[in-house]
């Protein structure tokens, strides 16, 4: 598993593991890039979602594990 090298390369459907939890990349907020809703997030923030269903906010990139398989 590695490391992201910037909050860029995060990618929605990606497979991650977040405090030794196993996850999917649901939504990747970048500080000042501005959505299709209009929103614009004053930092970056990363929205999870397991098999089951719950989400989780990772409020810091580095400490997301991208999965291989």
């Amino acid at each position: 598993m590695n490391q992201y090298s910037t909050v860029k390369h995060i990618g929605l459907g990606d497979s991650v593991t977040y405090r030794n939890n196993h996850y999917l990349v649901l939504i990747n907020y970048i500080s000042g890039e501005t959505d299709k809703t209009g929103y614009t997030p004053l930092y970056n923030r990363t929205i999870l979602i397991s098999e089951t269903g719950q989400r989780v906010t990772c409020h810091n990139y580095k400490e997301l594990r991208v999965c291989d398989s």
